[in-house]
């Protein structure tokens, strides 16, 4: 006699013969392919492409003409502003009898206009951030004192669409010949700078 017994996925079969019962076991295992995985994109352009950095600009225009206004960006990527050194007095005349230029030296004051045409609040001190240059290339900071030619620049802030006029002092020695101007926002910590030539 033959049973086929059958439990979790194995099967017996059990012969009954005579007093002995002979037991042949067989596992049933289900049959498996080959291991797959599970197929991987290859990554696309974008991801290995290496990312572009955006070139960090020195000079917003080429050197422009005393009158010329030059678009500048600030620190904040909405703050731009309009530039434009609309004249220059040299010699600057003093307002004040107790504070000239010493021996040896003149004033002179450049008028700066600053139009902002961002859409954020334009706060700077546009005195630090112009520089003036002669034609050795001796570089010169502001210097301070009040001239008939203008308002001296103070700290300024300027609404979107706003305007503001000053003068900025320089002291030189006597004799030196001027060559140019330089001007950058945010103190002169803005990339970019705008130049002018004075002929």
């Amino acid at each position: 006699m033959v049973f086929v017994l059958v439990v979790g996925g194995c099967f017996a079969v059990v012969l009954n013969i005579g007093n002995e019962t002979a037991w042949r076991e067989t596992l049933a295992t289900p049959s498996r392919g080959p291991a797959t995985s599970k197929p991987t994109a290859p990554p696309s352009d974008a991801a290995t492409a290496p990312e572009e950095q955006p070139a960090g600009d020195t000079s917003a225009d080429g050197p422009a003409a005393i009158g010329s206004p030059i678009t500048l960006q600030g620190l904040d990527s909405d703050v731009q502003v309009d530039a434009t050194v609309t004249q220059i007095f040299d010699p600057a005349t003093s307002e004040n009898d107790f504070i000239k230029p010493k021996a040896g030296a003149r004033w002179v004051a450049v008028e700066l206009q600053l139009k902002n045409i961002g859409t954020a609040v334009y706060t700077d001190a546009p005195s630090i951030g112009l520089k003036l240059i002669d034609a050795e290339g001796q570089q010169y900071s502001q210097t301070f004192g009040d001239v008939e030619e203008g308002e001296v620049f103070s700290s300024i802030t300027v609404n979107s669409g706003d305007t503001r006029k000053g003068v900025v002092l320089f002291e030189v020695p006597e004799g030196v010949k001027l060559a140019k101007l330089q001007f950058a926002l945010n103190t002169g910590f803005a990339s970019e700078t705008g130049e002018w030539t004075i002929s």
